[in-house]
C-alpha cells in the first residue's frame, strides 16, 4: 500500500507544522544571544597586528622617532631591532656595532683600483675601495673593472652593463658577503622573427680560464666564480678556505673604512629563506680610481 502523501512530503516542499516553528524559534534565540555577546565583549587587537606591524612596513624611514624601543619593529613574527642601525645584529637582537678586522696584506701586486659607494635602506653607508690582482687573474680582473667603469659589452653594439644600482645578493654571516645582482644589464634590442616587439638581449658575463693558488685565508679578500660566467663577486668577512673550490681570489679591500663597512654588511639581519638582507643594500655608484690613489 502506498503511504499517504501527507506522511512523506515531496522533496522541495516547505516544512510545516510545530516542528518547523520550534526550529525557527530556537535559531532566532541563538542568533540573539550571539549578537548580544558580540556587542558586550571589547575588541582586543592581536599582538601580531599591533602598532609594530605598521612600523615594520616603514623600515628605513627618515623619522627614527617612530622606531623607539617602546614601539619596536615587527619582522619575522616578533618585535626586533631596527635593521637599518649598525647595532642591529642577525636575528634581530640589539648588540654592539661590529668590529672591523684589519686590512689584509696584499697577496699579489695591486694593479687597479675602484670604489663602491654603498647605500643601506636609502641611506649612504660609506665606501669600499677595492684593489685588483691583475697578474693573478687577468681576465676576471678586466671584467670586473669594465663593470665598475660601465663599459662591459658582450657585443660591440651593446649598451654596456654597469655595477651602478646593483644589489647585494646574500649574506652568510662570517662566511661570505655576495654582491653583483645587476639592475642595469643593458645589452641591445633586436627584432626577432615571429615577435611583434623587439626583444632585449642583455650583456652576458664572459667566461675565462683564470686560475691561481691564492686562498680565502683572511677577511677583506675579493673573489669571483671560477671560470667566469657570472656577475657575482664576494667579499670575505673572515677566513673561509671552503670557498677555494668554487671561487677565485682576484683582489682585496684596500682601506680600514671599507673593512668597517664589510663588518656592518656581515652582521645585517637577513631573510632566512634566501639570506638576502631585510633592508635593501645597493651600490649607488662605482668609481674607477688611479692605481695609487683616491678619487
Amino acid at each position: 500500500m502506498r503511504p499517504h502523501p501527507s506522511v512523506h512530503p515531496r522533496r522541495g516542499d516547505a516544512p510545516s507544522g510545530r516542528g518547523f516553528c520550534r526550529d525557527s524559534h530556537e535559531s532566532s534565540s541563538r542568533r540573539a544571544i550571539l549578537t548580544a555577546l558580540a556587542t558586550a565583549l571589547p575588541l582586543v587587537p592581536l599582538p601580531s597586528v599591533a602598532d609594530g606591524r605598521t612600523v615594520a612596513q616603514s623600515v628605513g624611514i627618515d623619522n627614527k622617532e617612530t622606531l623607539s624601543g617602546a614601539i619596536g619593529i615587527v619582522w619575522g613574527g616578533r618585535e626586533r631591532c631596527d635593521p637599518t642601525d649598525d647595532t642591529c645584529q642577525a636575528g634581530g637582537m640589539d648588540g654592539q656595532a661590529a668590529a672591523a678586522l684589519p686590512v689584509p696584506q696584499p697577496r699579489s701586486a695591486v694593479t687597479d683600483r675602484f670604489a663602491l659607494d654603498m647605500v643601506i635602506a636609502g641611506q649612504a653607508a660609506g665606501r669600499i675601495t677595492l684593489g685588483l690582482y691583475r697578474d693573478a687573474a687577468p681576465a676576471a680582473s678586466e671584467t670586473l673593472l669594465q663593470l665598475a667603469r660601465g663599459e662591459l659589452r658582450s657585443d660591440p653594439d651593446d649598451v654596456p652593463a654597469t655595477l651602478e644600482r646593483s644589489n647585494l645578493v646574500r649574506v652568510l654571516k662570517d662566511r661570505e658577503v655576495v654582491l653583483g645582482s645587476l639592475k642595469v644589464p643593458n645589452g641591445q634590442l633586436r627584432l626577432m622573427s615571429g615577435k611583434t616587439k623587439p626583444q632585449r638581449f642583455p650583456v652576458v658575463p664572459p667566461s675565462n680560464n683564470d686560475a691561481n693558488d691564492l686562498s680565502h685565508d683572511a677577511a677583506g679578500l675579493l673573489s669571483v666564480r671560477r671560470g667566469g660566467g657570472s656577475f657575482e663577486f664576494l667579499l670575505t668577512p673572515a677566513a673561509n678556505a671552503k670557498l677555494d673550490k668554487e671561487w677565485l681570489v682576484i683582489g682585496q679591500i684596500m682601506e680600514p673604512d671599507g673593512m668597517q663597512l664589510l663588518a656592518r654588511l656581515n652582521s645585517l639581519p637577513t631573510n632566512n629563506y634566501d639570506q638576502t638582507p631585510i633592508v635593501l643594500v645597493k651600490v649607488e655608484r662605482a668609481v674607477p680610481l688611479p692605481s695609487g690613489g683616491k678619487a
